[in-house]
């Protein structure tokens, strides 16, 4: 199978990577206007998305792993969703190292409102798809980074 690009027909307008970053930005800039009425933002509410959607308690270098942030960032990033009252945060008992993230009362009790706008949010960019188009959409993202 011969590759996608070679050098005579790679353009950056056209190249995969380019296209994603675009849309991811654009989307990125709806989310954040959605969530601005709560004070989140888009990568605030990824991970605060992910505490909702858990089985259990997450720890903080879960959430590094799975947004493939340092544990710094993600430390950072947790102190300013605890700041908002959003999250609450625990050491482990049996091991210092470990600290355990969970969604607060106040995080659950807007978690609704805030995906809700999320939702609006990201639905308006996938206007015209239908819902065959977004499932193949995501089957080719999720190989992509499969590759990875």
């Amino acid at each position: 199978m011969q590759p996608p690009y070679t050098p005579d027909n790679y353009s950056l307008d056209e190249s995969i990577g380019y296209l994603i970053s675009r849309a991811r930005a654009l989307m990125a800039a709806s989310l954040d206007r959605a969530l601005a009425e709560f004070g989140m933002t888009h990568a605030q509410f990824g991970i605060f998305r992910k505490l909702m959607d858990a089985q259990s308690d997450m720890t903080t270098g879960d959430l590094a792993r799975e947004w493939c942030y340092d544990t710094g960032a993600m430390t950072r990033m947790l102190d300013r969703l605890e700041e908002k009252g959003f999250v609450t945060r625990d050491r482990s008992r049996t091991d210092r190292r470990v600290v355990h993230v969970r969604l607060s009362d106040k995080g659950r009790a807007l978690a609704d409102q805030m995906s809700g706008a999320a939702i609006e949010a990201l639905n308006h960019h996938l206007r015209g798809f239908s819902a065959d188009e977004v499932e193949q959409f995501k089957t080719f993202l999720r190989r992509m980074i499969a590759n990875a």
